[in-house]
């Protein structure tokens, strides 16, 4: 545990300096590439920009009045702001005018915006006021490559998490001494001292046949690695969603979906541990939904076109 905490401490360290030195470059140099960027969307699909732009934007806004509570671009420092967050935003709207307004809220969103809002998620069922942004990607957008088929991992079930919410609680609670179910808390908290177990890497996890992704503050962490390993993901239908447009996953085709008081997860374990083929589909499926993230050029292309979209719905550009 101790070499894998120092492993991510490196490349956070990594992470920190080369963003704060990109930070301090003249912002000139990229506003002058912006109508480089613009024009890239002519090399891919109209079809793919468009579904995605739609998706992350909400098609539903025509105009937009600036919101009271937006900030000038040239106003949105690293102080007093969570770094993660607001270097994803900066590497976006250094390409537009320093004077320019957006009106953003870092953290975990839960809950629906009164305000056309830039946030890093939302609830999917949600009122159109909440705008994704690919914010926090160094926390959630860790995909992975996975050397084990799933016919060679163990026939057993894994979860660790931190237990703040009912819905952990509840897991942990049934599932914590049960044979074949590596289950627990990683802190005391809410937990009772005989659920807390030991914390297991992403390595280790991706040993077992079956992972749990369960919804903490907002969306469960750990989907997006699950569903690009050879690992099957059980999850109960998600009520929050980010860039990865969790609301667009089809339950039983990119993941196993669970009964939300996990009442059936022991019956599904023992159905795609005898049957293997439909659980490999499964599987296949969810690594081809994770492919369209790893496209770097067009995921910064999509976060600029959604910030010029809005820029134009709000009448601050052209």
């Amino acid at each position: 545990m101790k070499s894998f905490i120092n492993k991510i401490k490196r490349i956070k360290l990594f992470y920190y300096i080369s963003n704060a030195f990109i930070d301090l470059l003249p912002k000139f140099l990229f506003r002058n590439n912006l109508k480089y960027w613009l024009n890239l969307k002519n090399k891919y699909p109209k079809e793919v920009i468009e579904t995605r732009l739609n998706y992350y934007l909400n098609n539903s806004l025509k105009e937009i009045e600036i919101p009271a509570s937006s900030i000038k671009i040239e106003d949105i420092k690293l102080k007093n702001n969570k770094s993660f967050y607001y270097y994803d935003l900066i590497k976006i709207i250094r390409y537009f005018d320093k004077k320019l307004k957006i009106n953003y809220k870092f953290g975990d969103i839960d809950v629906n915006q009164e305000k056309p809002t830039f946030v890093k998620s939302r609830p999917i069922h949600h009122n159109g006021n909440s705008i994704l942004l690919k914010l926090n990607s160094f926390r959630h957008f860790n995909f992975i490559d996975d050397d084990l088929n799933f016919s060679e991992k163990k026939n057993e079930i894994i979860w660790r998490g931190m237990v703040h919410k009912e819905n952990r609680v509840s897991l942990v609670e049934k599932f914590y001494d049960k044979p074949n179910f590596n289950v627990g808390s990683l802190t005391l908290g809410n937990s009772k001292p005989e659920w807390v177990k030991p914390f297991i890497s992403i390595k280790e996890q991706l040993e077992y046949k079956f992972i749990l992704s369960i919804e903490g503050h907002d969306v469960a962490t750990n989907l997006k690695w699950i569903m690009s390993s050879n690992s099957l993901c059980f999850m109960p239908k998600p009520k929050f969603e980010t860039w990865y447009m969790e609301g667009k996953l089809i339950p039983n085709f990119h993941y196993v979906l669970i009964k939300d008081d996990y009442s059936d997860v022991e019956e599904k374990m023992d159905f795609y541990s005898k049957n293997t083929s439909e659980a490999e589909k499964i599987i296949k499926n969810a690594q081809n939904w994770t492919l369209q993230f790893k496209d770097k050029k067009l995921e910064k292309l999509l976060s600029i076109l959604i910030m010029n979209s809005y820029l134009q719905k709000t009448k601050q550009l052209k």
